[in-house]
């Protein structure tokens, strides 16, 4: 069974075009990615499948306006075309979107596999004008699922099948129930044997498992979509087992190998709005409530690959946002509100180097930032520190305190069992506040298994234990691999239930880390296992919120080789 996107929808796929003008054409570097997934290509899910959409990204690549498409599709449009070649073979791409700084195409079903050049050729005045060689890497399955976002995270373009002609949107106002049919969209699945122009025959391709906030799902088709040359569809239920939640991961692996990016989907047990029980500030971000956050971290990690012994590095900074979201239908998203449920991970693959200081994916707000005045103190009885905050920067965390080990530089750690007060001074849209809290509990978690955690097989499982975890709040485990020479990072995030002292992440989650290089300093891993108080933080009042929320947390971390 397979049915057709709308023609809204078809275009929301297809036309996400950047608009950038400039005098010579040019492919940016890396610039080549999978048009659902966004993955980088140093990342294991990231080459180019055969069959798939991909996007290319440049300057002065195309016209300012993209031609409409017909079938049979051309290996030209708009005066542009994509020349694909490995040694004496080569093979043209079909473009079925150009713009001046993004084209997507089809890669053929029959390009060769392995690494190729790519030339974009564009028609200027009548004459075609060639630009320079860009590398890829062509591969017969890589799948990537498309998403909301159209950068490959967050909620994913999956319809929920009432009837041929009834496929609503999932979406947190109408979120799956168990047992639903549910249409994932995305592309990347495999060559086809007949023209790639041509309106896509019906028929599986590949092995193809779909896996629900980690739950194993049942395929009724995984193949072509009939709609559009390059979509891939993958019709599945919703396992009985799945969590339910706002935000529960949703990941595709292909021929038992490669893995998918993840999105993300709504399910409850009854089909009303989704909830997230163990995430109190889920509903305040989901209704676009004008909510204040301040996140008090202490981070201490055991440094040992690399060094002849083991070293402690410890850090403590503070993260503050004032916000209020935007309701849409699919509502916000963003990595540190939009966890996923209790007993689930997720997993985000973007470029850049995020344990380097690089932003998460998507934007910092869907709304708007609330001016809550640029200086705040933070008082106890061991002194003063006092953070600045631009009013329209949310990613701004400040440090606080530092040690490590063996350094001549004193520590200047601040943040140690104690009371604390928070003042803010106030600004344009909060007024002035002071939030008192205590520090205790989180600092009492100890992860037992720590020193034993150094080779991560990212084919294997891997299983953390603990003790001493807050009483009545989750722990959350999360992990990054950054590969230096390609900058790109992987990271997944797990919550794991409350009163529990053990959580194991699943192979396909840690599946797109990318593996560490001989070379030590051009790899960087790490793990960490700590506690925020998300279910229950900390509360303050000031006029011009709806919320305010104090999370202190202890997260204990140490560096790995993945392989």
């Amino acid at each position: 069974m397979r049915t057709s996107l709308s023609k809204s929808a078809i275009i929301t796929l297809f036309l996400f075009a950047t608009t950038r003008v400039c005098s010579a054409q040019l492919i940016a570097p890396r610039g080549m990615v999978n048009a659902a997934s966004f993955m980088p290509a140093g990342l294991p899910g990231g080459p180019i499948a055969q069959g798939s959409l991909f996007s290319i990204f440049g300057v002065n690549l195309g016209p300012s306006s993209s031609p409409p498409l017909t079938f049979p599709l051309s290996t030209s449009l708009g005066g542009v075309s994509v020349k694909v070649t490995q040694g004496a073979t080569s093979v043209t791409a079909i473009p079925v979107f150009v713009g001046p700084g993004q084209i997507n195409a089809i890669m053929p079903s029959n390009a060769p596999v392995g690494r190729v050049s790519v030339r974009v050729i564009t028609t200027i005045n009548g004459q075609p004008v060639t630009g320079p060689v860009s590398p890829a890497t062509v591969v017969s399955a890589s799948f990537g699922i498309f998403s909301a976002a159209n950068g490959g995270y967050g909620p994913g373009l999956i319809q929920q099948y009432v009837s041929q002609q009834q496929t609503p949107l999932n979406s947190p106002s109408a979120p799956a129930q168990p047992g639903q049919l549910m249409i994932l969209y995305g592309t990347g699945l495999g060559p086809i044997q007949v023209p790639d122009n041509q309106a896509p025959p019906n028929g599986n391709l590949g092995q193809v498992e779909v896996f629900v906030g980690g739950q194993a799902a049942n395929i009724l088709y995984h193949g072509r979509s009939s709609c559009c040359s390059g979509l891939d569809q993958i019709n599945f239920q919703v396992p009985s087992a799945a969590p339910v939640g706002c935000w529960v991961p949703v990941q595709a692996r292909v021929n038992g190998a490669v893995v998918s990016n993840t999105v993300t989907m709504a399910i409850s047990a009854d089909g009303s709005r989704c909830s997230d029980p163990a995430n109190a500030l889920s509903p305040v971000f989901l209704a676009g409530q004008k909510i204040g956050a301040i996140a008090l971290l202490h981070a201490d990690v055991t440094e040992d690959i690399g060094y002849s012994s083991p070293k402690s590095v410890v850090t403590e900074s503070a993260m503050l946002t004032f916000q209020r979201e935007q309701p849409s239908t699919f509502g916000p998203f963003h990595p540190i509100f939009s966890l996923p449920p209790a007993g689930a991970c997720t997993a985000y693959t973007v470029p850049g180097d995020l344990l380097g200081g690089d932003p998460f994916p998507g934007p910092s707000t869907t709304g708007s930032f609330l001016d809550a005045g640029s200086s705040f103190n933070l008082n106890s009885t061991g002194g003063q520190r006092t953070m600045q905050r631009p009013t329209t920067n949310e990613r701004n965390f400040q440090p606080l305190g530092y040690s490590f080990t063996g350094s001549l530089v004193p520590s200047t750690l601040y943040l140690v069992p104690n009371n604390y007060a928070v003042v803010g001074l106030g600004g344009a849209d909060v007024g002035p506040f002071t939030a008192r809290f205590p520090i205790s509990a989180p600092f009492g978690l100890t992860w037992t298994n720590r020193d034993q955690t150094e080779i991560v097989s990212r084919s294997q499982a891997l299983t953390l234990n603990w003790t001493g975890a807050p009483s009545g709040q989750p722990v959350i485990i999360f992990g990054a691999g950054v590969d230096v020479p390609t900058n790109a990072t992987a990271m997944f995030v797990c919550v794991a239930p409350a009163a529990s002292s053990s959580f194991t992440v699943p192979s396909q989650i840690l599946a797109n880390l990318p593996a560490t290089r001989p070379n030590l300093l051009q790899s960087k891993g790490v793990v960490y296992v700590g506690a925020l108080p998300i279910s229950s933080p900390a509360s303050f009042t000031a006029t011009g919120l709806d919320v305010g929320a104090i999370l202190p947390g202890a997260f204990f971390g140490k560096t790995v080789i993945f392989q």
